[in-house]
């Protein structure tokens, strides 16, 4: 069993906001978008689905201390 994050690591609505909002401006940009951004979002998407993930798996890391 994993160890449950703490409850500092949980997700904020903010954060996924800024995330899709980070995807739609490489959407905008299309192919001229830098490679090195768009590894850079794919890093931070991935991430930011692991903390979600555990916040799932470990519903005791949501709960403020």
């Amino acid at each position: 069993m994993t160890t449950p994050a703490p409850a500092s690591d949980r997700v904020s609505i903010a954060e996924i906001a800024d995330l899709l909002a980070w995807a739609r401006s490489l959407t905008t940009a299309g192919a001229a978008a830098d490679s090195a951004e768009r590894a850079a979002y794919l890093a931070a998407k991935t991430a930011l689905l692991a903390r979600i993930t555990d916040q799932h798996i470990n519903p005791e890391s949501t709960k403020d201390s």
